[in-house]
């Protein structure tokens, strides 16, 4: 039994060491060595630029902000926060480029963002950003594909898999073989780029490895990668059981490519927004001016209403009611009752329009929530969805930083509010003008407008996020093993 497990141990070491030299003394090999040691370290090196860029210019403006409003606030002060990039973008650009640079506070509790617009290299996003996801995505998947596509066929067509099956060599060794082997032959240039990589992201005064916050992360990347690799050289090995020589094999190997790497990610989001229509951002804004519009309306219908009844109870003459300045003492007195009932039905109305802009965008959060819940789980019957998902969310650029942008901005809202807008009294509001008292002895000069620590979810949130896309990569890997092997099983050597 002993010298039997020996054996059959030796023999599936023979079996690997033969798809590795294999692997590595093919032109397929040079090739995808090449590709990866030029591609992955280029973007390693774009990103690494790009973010120390970003983060200068981050810093900038927060500093700037900071020297004007660090000493004291005004009374009519809408403070603003600035978004910081985060580090592990190097990897995965996803969403940001599309994410607000700032948020600016006010007095309504409705916050707005702002996006800068300039481009400083049309080209990039013409062609798209070569980051890691795309490194991987575009060339280290089609490399396993390349690797594994004749691995079987190419066998049958030789007469070399009859030869082994008809040694009694279980097809499950050398199912085993040929996966360990080519995985083995893909992970060394992947390895060797990543190496490189890591030496060019390590020798940028903005950017630590070692630090908690990044080494962490870039280890789970690291291993999420290897695992979509293993997906992607079963897939290989599993199209190459099923086709019957190598011309059939190349050609069902670059169309099932074709269709996970671009296909369905890319129509995935067209077919949700016909299964759950949204409307545009343009239309939603539109609704929101219309209904602020309608609350501004019935305000100032109001105002009016109220001004013409404290004139008439006092008996003001109406040259004074147009005025903002009676010159009468009737119209001093009629002007005074007036703006102190004034200033609670226009806090009224303030708490009206921010509740109703508040649902509003809620509703619509909620909506366009569902429909990317949709896309997404439609994209994932593709394993380069899942992966794109999960590496997105470990560098802080997935699609729930919208989300986290929403609630840091709604966080630093609240604590603007409680730090200045509570502490101020609007006792007159005419015109959009207005006067401001300071009850309880707050002095706006000694009051800085409070700092704001935008915060990226940690690396258990991100986790906790992907987690369905981790298990995903899982069982894709494991369905086109057992598909292989159910097809290796079906072959007959007579």
């Amino acid at each position: 039994m002993i010298l039997r497990c020996i054996q059959e141990s030796l023999m599936l070491k023979t079996l690997i060491k033969k798809e590795i030299t294999a692997a590595i003394f093919d032109l397929r090999f040079v090739i995808a060595t090449l590709l990866c040691i030029v591609l992955i370290p280029l973007g390693m090196y774009v990103g690494r630029k790009d973010y120390e860029h970003r983060l200068a210019a981050y810093q900038i403006k927060h500093q700037e902000y900071r020297q004007r409003h660090g000493k004291g606030v005004e009374p009519y002060t809408e403070a603003q926060a600035f978004r910081p990039p985060s580090v592990m973008s190097i990897f995965a650009s996803g969403v940001d480029p599309f994410m607000p640079d700032k948020f600016t506070t006010a007095r309504s509790g409705l916050f707005r963002t702002t996006k800068e617009s300039i481009i400083d290299n049309p080209s990039s996003l013409l062609f798209g950003k070569v980051d890691f996801i795309f490194s991987v995505v575009f060339i280290v998947s089609l490399a396993a594909l390349i690797f594994t596509f004749n691995s079987f066929s190419g066998e049958r067509e030789r007469g070399t898999l009859r030869l082994i099956i008809a040694n009694s060599v279980p097809r499950s060794r050398i199912l085993l073989a040929k996966v360990v082997g080519n995985y083995v032959a893909l992970s060394i240039p992947f390895i060797i780029s990543i190496l490189v990589a890591l030496l060019i992201l390590d020798a940028s005064p903005d950017v630590s490895i070692i630090s908690s916050s990044v080494w962490l992360s870039l280890l789970v990347i690291m291993g999420v990668t290897f695992l979509f690799m293993l997906c992607m050289v079963s897939l290989g090995l599993c199209i190459s059981a099923f086709t019957r020589n190598s011309m059939d094999s190349i050609v069902l190997a670059f169309f099932v490519w074709a269709i996970l790497a671009i296909c369905i990610p890319k129509v995935s989001p067209m077919v949700a927004d016909v299964l759950y229509p949204v409307e545009g951002a343009n239309v939603f804004d539109t609704n929101k001016r219309l209904i602020a519009d309608d609350i501004d309306y019935e305000l100032v219908e109001e105002m009016e209403e109220l001004r013409e009844k404290c004139f008439e109870e006092f008996g003001a003459p109406e040259s004074d009611m147009n005025t903002s300045h009676p010159r009468t003492e009737l119209g001093l007195k009629a002007n005074a009752m007036y703006e102190q009932e004034f200033a609670p039905i226009a806090e009224r109305y303030q708490k009206r329009l921010a509740a109703a802009l508040r649902r509003l965008e809620q509703d619509y959060s909620r909506r366009t929530n569902v429909r990317s819940s949709i896309a997404m789980n439609l994209s994932r019957i593709s394993p380069v969805s899942s992966y794109t998902y999960i590496v997105s969310e470990l560098s802080g650029t997935g699609v729930t930083e919208p989300d986290n942008f929403t609630q840091n901005a709604q966080r630093y809202q609240d604590q603007v509010k409680q730090a200045v807008y509570d502490k101020i009294v609007v006792k007159r509001l005419r015109g959009g003008g207005g006067r401001y008292e300071y009850p309880n002895g707050f002095d706006p000069g000694d009051a800085p407008v409070p700092e704001m620590t935008y915060t990226y979810p940690n690396l258990a949130q991100a986790l906790q996020a992907g987690r369905l896309d981790i298990v995903l990569l899982g069982l894709f890997a494991v369905l086109f093993f057992a598909l292989t092997f159910m097809m290796l099983n079906k072959y007959d050597v007579r």
